[in-house]
């Protein structure tokens, strides 16, 4: 806790932090520092979010697919093994077998879906996906 009324003006405290101009418009107050690096710092981090929200897109995107190719998977082994798989066609009864393509196809339209989405996103916040590439060697 501060003790005095300098100490409490440097830690912040008393302030009205609702009342902040905006970026680009910092005008000195009395015992309030200005601080002119703010605006590179937004679009610093404004670009740094974009790539966040890029990534996660990505990811996000790259999880459905998965999820999708699995319960296909998943659906297809059914079918098969109960069409030619004799003793396994036991196993899982058709039924079962129903049942996993109803998943697949649900799957399937809930990431179509969920993609879309967010390419809409991706596209209306500007963010590029960040691409990691091996350093190119220069020919000599």
């Amino acid at each position: 806790m501060p003790t005095s009324e300098k100490e409490a003006i440097a830690v912040g405290e008393g302030e009205n932090h609702d009342a902040q101009p905006e970026v680009g418009q910092e005008e000195a107050r009395p015992g309030v520092p200005v601080v002119p690096m703010v605006g590179a710092v937004v679009k610093r981090t404004s670009r740094f979010s974009r790539e966040v929200v890029a990534t996660m897109i990505a990811l996000a995107s790259t999880a459905f697919g998965v999820v999708a190719a699995l319960a296909w998977n998943a659906a297809i082994t059914a079918w098969f093994n109960n069409s030619f798989g004799g003793q396994l066609a036991r196993v899982t009864p058709r039924a079962t077998v129903r049942a996993l393509f109803i998943y697949a196809i649900v799957a399937t339209l809930v990431g179509v879906v969920v993609i879309v989405l967010l390419g809409r996103l991706a596209a209306r916040i500007n963010a590029e996906p960040v691409e990691f590439k091996y350093p190119v060697v220069p020919k000599s």
